[in-house]
């Protein structure tokens, strides 16, 4: 008998809780993983190049005037 009150009983959890189906966007915005950050930075970066090369070209291809001495 007293074998049975020494034993150590252990619970084991035979149903693990349900894990959430999308990741926390708190956790992206920390490591800028975000697909929606992504997405956005990637969207303003084309703009910023759209517009540096609306202003450039016009001035590259500017026909430069003859220097009058």
């Amino acid at each position: 008998m007293n074998e049975i009150k020494e034993q150590v009983v252990e619970y084991i959890e035979l149903v693990e809780p349900p894990q959430p189906l999308i990741e926390n966007p708190a956790h992206w915005l920390k490591d800028g993983e975000s697909p929606a950050e992504i997405i956005l930075a990637t969207a303003v970066l084309i703009g910023a190049l759209t517009r540096f090369l609306q202003v450039l070209l016009p001035w590259l291809r500017k026909p430069s005037k003859p220097k009058s001495d």
